[in-house]
């Protein structure tokens, strides 16, 4: 097993203060999805009827769209589920502790999803094994909570990714976890990754929030089988740990990873993530390289790493996709510039020119969040009818 350096005490309450990329950043092996064999044939399909241009094109957008790069949120991922894996593991010598959930929280499109896809295949402890009767035993399961979604549906959903997909629907609320407890049991379940687990909550109310939290707890606590969890979500998923609404045990019992928003002081960093994939595309940069352009870029996309990542490669290929276009011998070679992000920004968002944070001067002013109000502006609007009307119908 990898292990790496940690600290009991500081992890339970994880500190990530610090930049959130570096310039020592590595680009990770190539995520590639083998589940999908028949939409891959369909793909083959279609790349044959594409032009030699666009067949390169995709290839290369597929390439850098399965690149995961590592930032340091990474390590702390990694040292989450060391210690999960280390504490269930400790059972051997005595006893787990009671530390059995890792929460991993993050606004949207903040990697929660693309960490989790990295990192849980590229784990020894989570792989199917053979008993010494032959039985296959998967010690790891994954599911995601669909909203809306009640607690006898996320019971539900549990029992099918443990391998137990027919239920009766006559079973009451505690029947399900109660067949969940066991099947998880039965089935040598060591680890449960619930992504988007806020869905299970149908309110912020305390009581609402408690009643989750219990469901939670009594996983972590099965008789004679210590489950542990890795649970990732949205801030909201932080009101089971929160001093006013969450619960004390649950916290006792939790380890917490923050995936924290890009901000200007993060800007140096993202100069050099971006230099780092550019390079790797063997692409020059143009004037995107200063610190203004930086503090555009975590504006236009509110911080958010997975989609700042997503901007820098589009404007890469937008740089590549030009260069080929041009009459051999008129450039050294492409380069990213504003204008290649200021047209993937207009693209994504249908912002006009005037609202384009990549375009403007005073573009602190424009709230990416509003990049369609011309157009809402002219949508129909629903207006109730008077009272007066109303009497006469």
């Amino acid at each position: 097993m990898t292990t790496q350096s940690s600290n009991n005490t500081a992890l339970a309450s994880v500190s990530n203060d610090g930049p959130l990329v570096s310039p020592a950043i590595e680009t990770g092996t190539p995520v590639i999805d083998d589940g999908m064999p028949q939409f891959h044939e369909a793909a083959l399909a279609l790349l044959a009827t594409l032009s030699p241009e666009r067949r390169m094109s995709a290839e290369r957008r597929g390439k850098k769209q399965a690149r995961y790069v590592t930032m340091p949120k990474d390590a702390l991922i990694a040292n989450g589920i060391d210690e999960l894996c280390e504490n269930a593991a400790a059972a051997a010598f005595g006893e787990s502790g009671k530390r059995r959930a890792l929460f991993l929280i993050g606004e949207s499109d903040s990697g929660k999803t693309r960490a989790m896809e990295f990192h849980i295949p590229k784990r020894k402890e989570f792989l199917p094994y053979r008993r010494p009767s032959g039985e296959l035993v998967t010690p790891f399961v994954s599911f995601e909570c669909p909203r809306p979604i009640t607690l006898k549906g996320f019971a539900r959903k549990a029992l099918e990714a443990c391998g137990y997909p027919n239920v009766s629907h006559k079973l009451t609320e505690q029947e399900l976890f109660d067949l969940l407890k066991a099947t998880i049991r039965n089935n040598r379940i060591l680890f449960m990754h619930i992504d988007e687990m806020q869905h299970v909550m149908k309110g912020t109310t305390t009581n609402e929030i408690q009643n989750v939290s219990d469901i939670i707890k009594s996983l972590l606590q099965i008789p004679g089988w210590p489950l542990h969890m890795i649970l990732s979500g949205v801030p909201s998923l932080g009101l089971f740990l929160s001093p006013e609404d969450g619960d004390a045990q649950l916290r006792n019992r939790s380890f917490v990873v923050e995936l924290k928003q890009m901000t200007r002081p993060d800007a140096e960093a993202l100069l050099a993530l971006q230099q780092h994939m550019v390079r790797d595309e063997g692409v020059l940069l143009g004037e995107t390289d200063s610190i203004d352009f930086a503090h555009r870029l975590i504006h236009a996309y509110q911080g958010a790493c997975g989609t700042i990542i997503q901007a820098i490669q589009g404007a890469t290929e937008r740089a590549q996709t030009e260069h080929e276009n041009e009459p051999a011998g008129t450039a050294s070679g492409p380069a990213v510039k504003i204008k290649h992000y200021a047209a993937d920004y207009a693209f994504k968002f249908g912002c006009r020119p005037s609202a384009n944070v990549f375009l403007v001067n005073d573009w602190e002013r424009v709230d990416p969040r509003q990049s369609l109000a011309h157009v809402i502006a002219k949508a129909p609007r629903e207006t109730k009818p008077s009272r007066s009307r109303k009497k006469e119908a």
